[in-house]
């Protein structure tokens, strides 16, 4: 039938009166239709109430961060593993020319094991003091490359005060 195509479009759209229409036309195909927009809507649901768990779990942690931050020490703390690339160190790279896209905040590839609690517990201030050097590091070589940036991190996680807190190194 001449005109079922553009109804089903619209239809497909959501448009009321084009799923009406369809209706009358071809019952069959509008239940179709209906079920799948029914089913898109509650995967949608399904999304942003995932989203919105997500939210509300980060933001839980970002409250136990602070809590932890104010007492100085984050809960269940002993010998964490440290992850080189920070998300401030991530947020840099991501602005970075030809470092872009090559690393994730936390990223697991990049992990040093702590050899015990005092030596690295949440974000202490000479992990501040690390970051901010790799920062300034990323912003003064805006064509490095990632072998580049490799070597740095190897220079200072081969120091001395950094292989006493992580005696396997980096």
């Amino acid at each position: 039938m001449p005109g079922e195509g553009t109804l089903v479009s619209f239809c497909k759209q959501g448009r009321l009166t084009a799923c009406q229409e369809l209706a009358n036309i071809n019952p069959q195909k509008a239940a179709e239709i209906q079920a799948e927009l029914a089913k898109a809507v509650l995967s949608r649901e399904a999304l942003k109430a995932a989203e919105e768990e997500g939210r509300e779990q980060a933001d839980a942690k970002a409250d136990e961060s602070s809590k932890a931050e104010a007492s100085g020490e984050p809960p269940n703390c002993n010998g964490q593993n440290h992850h080189l690339i920070s998300r401030p160190i991530a947020e840099e790279l991501e602005r970075h020319q030809t470092l872009r896209g090559l690393y994730e905040p936390r990223d697991k590839r990049f992990v040093a094991k702590a050899k015990d609690k005092k030596s690295h517990c949440g974000y202490q201030e000479w992990h501040r003091k690390v970051d901010a050097e790799v920062i300034a590091w990323i912003k003064a070589h805006e064509k490095a490359s990632p072998e580049q940036f490799m070597k740095v991190l190897r220079e200072i996680y081969n120091r001395k005060e950094m292989l006493e807190r992580f005696p396997n190194g980096f």
